[in-house]
């Protein structure tokens, strides 16, 4: 009995307790309200999130429409020696490597059998003459017949025509320098049987030398004959300079640039044919413009955009690009000297968005490009 009124008195007080406890809870959850929203966007009534940023002052400078392209030098005359005639090679008179001038006598072929020929050719000459002068005589006197005088004239006009056929062939065995320059290699040796086909030494002049590069099509109207280019060899110090004397008469249609010629003073020979020129060439005259990081430009559907800081707030603004420097790029048009460009968190930046200029990045200097 005494067990049966202990289990009816925990089975009343244990749903009290719960019952105590809930509506306990439920006071103090009401008491405290709910949790303030921090401080960020996503925060209803809280301050927005100012993200921090890199920034730059623009500033307006002149610069000269400039070009970049490449180039390689090229020999102002190249000739490859060969003989005119077939024969033996006799004598070399040239140093490898070394300087020549025009006229200077290179190397000889065999002329004995051109010689005899010769000779042989100048006793049918004196015979010739002397059969003349005899039917001069017995002509005078009508001892032969005209035809026969005409005949013997013309004989000696057939054998003074073949000496100098013959004496034009030993000229051409001895092989002379068309102009002066630099000699390179010799491909050929004393003794050896040459033709007309052979090549003994190539000939280059160097002073001055030829520079030739290409520029897109779109230069092509800025260039025009006189104009200076500048240019650079690797492994050498000194910024060239070049004079542009040739255009070419039509747009490469494969790549759609125009071949030009210039010329540049050699007098050290530090240039050589073949060598690898970086050029750069002045388009247009000096004109006003802002100079931009490359990374703050924004491509965008209809052109390219950056963005400001106006009122503490992101602005983009489009603006027109002009030529590209290393890490910079000339803007045209939609930026006004003072004007502050955002340089980091692009991306993740949208318009009217709080932002707080932090680190300032130096406006850039055209000379120091």
């Amino acid at each position: 009995m005494k067990c049966l009124s202990r289990l009816r008195l925990s089975v009343f007080i244990i749903p009290l307790f719960v019952l105590f406890a809930g509506s306990c809870g439920h006071k103090e959850k009401s008491a405290g309200g709910p949790p303030a929203a921090g401080p960020g966007r996503g925060g209803p009534g809280g301050p927005e999130l100012v993200t921090p940023v890199d920034y730059m002052v623009v500033t307006a400078q002149e610069l000269s429409n400039t070009l970049q392209t490449t180039g390689s030098l090229v020999a102002n005359e190249l000739v490859d020696i060969q003989p005119e005639r077939s024969g033996r090679l006799t004598r070399l008179h040239f140093k490898e490597g070394g300087l020549t001038t025009k006229g200077a006598l290179l190397a000889e072929l065999d002329r004995l059998e051109l010689e005899a020929q010769l000779a042989k050719l100048r006793v049918n000459e004196a015979f010739a003459e002397r059969e003349i002068k005899r039917a001069k005589d017995l002509l005078a006197i009508d001892g032969i017949a005209a035809e026969e005088y005409d005949r013997l004239i013309f004989n000696l006009d057939q054998i003074r025509a073949d000496i100098r056929v013959t004496e034009v062939s030993i000229d051409k065995t001895r092989i002379r320098a068309p102009f002066s320059g630099r000699l390179g290699l010799r491909q050929l040796s004393e003794g050896a049987y040459v033709s007309t086909t052979d090549v003994l030494v190539t000939l280059q002049q160097t002073n001055p030398i030829k520079l030739d590069f290409e520029v897109p099509e779109r230069f092509s109207r800025d260039l025009r004959i006189g104009q200076k280019v500048e240019f650079t060899i690797e492994g050498l110090r000194p910024v060239f300079t070049a004079e542009v004397y040739a255009l070419s008469n039509e747009v490469n249609v494969g790549t759609r640039t125009l071949s030009v010629r210039a010329r540049c003073n050699n007098p050290n020979n530090l240039l050589q044919p073949g060598n690898f020129a970086k050029v750069k060439v002045t388009t247009s005259q000096d004109q006003r413009v802002v100079l931009v990081p490359t990374d703050a430009v924004i491509p965008v559907l209809n052109g390219q955009q950056v963005l400001l800081i106006r009122g503490s707030k992101v602005l983009p603004q489009k603006v027109e690009a002009g030529q590209r420097l290393e890490n910079y790029l000339a803007i045209l048009g939609g930026l006004n000297p003072g004007d502050t460009i955002i340089l980091s968190g692009l991306l993740s930046l949208r318009e009217g968005m709080p932002v707080m200029p932090s680190q300032l990045i130096e406006a850039p200097n055209v000379s120091d490009l």
